[in-house]
Formats: structure tokens, sequence, C-alpha cells
């Protein structure tokens, strides 16, 4: 038994993301425990609700599940102070998203990123992880796509249990491409903001787009050089590690950084598969 792992996500524990994770997880030997929302509630960031409903789900694969009918960052502070309290676990994960979150504006946004956002803030290690197709999985190729990013994702669980308790990083954002990746990138976060703004005139209603567009390459138009957003646009697989208690030390972020880039290559051939 490799260890525990908590999961959650943001777009419900009914999604096939989180449930083709929780499947790879298992047959990696970890105990998967699930906390997660009832329903979709994309966009949550790390808010929370004043109070929530938790009831016992059945979840194929998971050791115990739960589904709560609050956010992402609800589902981890009540799995991890009460649900979870005796069992501790080694490490977050929350995701397979559907949908990308690349780039700071989705960093800040994400019910995805939130999750792992609330596990850190309780002392945890996490890992978000997003597959970058717009408006949902609309094809077998794409499904097909979801399951290897899912086995991918568990093979990174394990790498990264060891770096987390070497290095000073708490949290690696992993965005898999909506194609047939071509490799790992160890990236940086872009500045880029996808966000749009629409106003309908008749009812001064504003309404917040999260993508101007279906198309990946319009929506994220632009994305500095070796950004997680101009890797997973050329096809990569990117991996952007994060020290939110630590971010102004440079010298252990650029460290962990070497570590994670040279130990993905051992998994390389997971994407010629």
């Amino acid at each position: 038994m490799l260890g525990s792992i908590l999961i959650t996500n943001d777009d419900g524990i009914n999604s096939p993301g989180i449930n083709y994770l929780i499947e790879e997880l298992s047959k990696q030997g970890f105990d998967v425990y699930v906390v997660a929302p009832k329903n979709q509630v994309s966009g949550a960031g790390k808010s929370h609700s004043f109070y929530v409903k938790v009831e016992k789900c059945y979840v194929k694969n998971a050791k115990e599940s739960w589904c709560v009918d609050g956010k992402p960052a609800d589902a981890v502070a009540i799995g991890l102070r009460y649900l979870l309290k005796d069992v501790k676990p080694d490490i977050i994960v929350s995701g397979i998203n559907i949908g990308p979150n690349m780039g700071l504006m989705d960093f800040f946004t994400s019910g995805t990123i939130g999750g792992a956002l609330e596990g850190i803030l309780l002392g945890y290690k996490a890992i978000a992880a997003s597959f970058a197709v717009l408006r949902g999985i609309k094809t077998r190729e794409q499904d097909i796509l979801l399951k290897k990013a899912a086995k991918i994702t568990a093979e990174i669980s394990k790498i990264m249990l060891d770096i987390f308790r070497e290095e000073k990083i708490d949290l690696i954002n992993i965005n898999f491409p909506s194609i047939k990746p071509i490799g790992f990138k160890v990236t940086k976060m872009s500045w880029l903001s996808n966000m749009d703004v629409k106003l309908d005139s008749k009812d001064d209603v504003y309404q917040v787009m999260g993508w101007k567009t279906d198309n990946l390459e319009e929506a994220y138009a632009g994305g500095e050089e070796e950004s997680d957003v101009a890797m997973v646009k050329k096809g990569y697989i990117s991996l952007s590690p994060l020290c939110v208690r630590c971010i102004p030390e440079a010298i252990s972020y650029v460290k962990a950084f070497n570590k994670i880039e040279n130990r993905i290559k051992g998994i390389e051939n997971l994407i010629l598969a």
C-alpha cells in the first residue's frame, strides 16, 4: 500500500474525470478516500459555504466516499478535519477537471485549485489535475485521452509523494492537452487572462464568461514562452510546481522545479503506450 489519498473535484462526484482517476489511483495501490461535491460547482475558487450537508455515497474503487452539497474547499475541510481526522491522508488530489486550469486567472477562479489550496492551508500537500478540453467531453477520442490522463496523474502522484517530502513545494498543477500529448514540460503559470464579460443591454445584466470561444488557441491567445498555456497549446503535459508558503524563496523553488523535470522523464513512455 503506497499510502492514502483524499480526492475531490469541482465537476461533481459523478464526473468521469474523478472516477477514472479514482480507478487508476486504486490500481497503483493507494487507499482512496473521496469527499467531493454532489453537483458541479465550477468557478468556486477556495470559497466556503456556511452550511453543508454531507452524506455517504457509493463510489467504485474508493475505500470510503462522501458527497457534499457544498464546494471543493468545503469538501476538503470537512474531510480533513472530521471525516478523515484519524486517517490523515498522505496527499490531496483534486480533479481531473473537465476543462483547463492554466494561468493565474484560472488558478484563482478554479474550484479544482481551491480544493487543493484548502488542503495545503490545513498542512497537506496537493495535486490539481485538469484536462484542457472546452465545453465538455464530446468524442470517444477525448474520453480515451481523459482515461490516459488519469493513468498518468496516478503515476505522477507516486513521484510527488517523494518530492513533496524532499522539497519545499506544496502544490503541483497539471494540465493535459486535449490531443495526444507529445511529452512533459515543467512550467511556470502564465499571466494570461482569458476572462470575457458580456452585457445584456436590455436588463443591465453582466455575464462573466470564462472562455471567449470554444477554440483553445483563441480562448488562450498569447501566453508567455515556456508557460503552462504555451506548452499545453503545443501538445505538452504541463506541470507547474508551486510553494504556497514559500513563494519568495526562489532557490528552493528552482531546485524543486529541476528535480520534477528530471524525475518526470521516467514516465514519458506512458504517453506513447
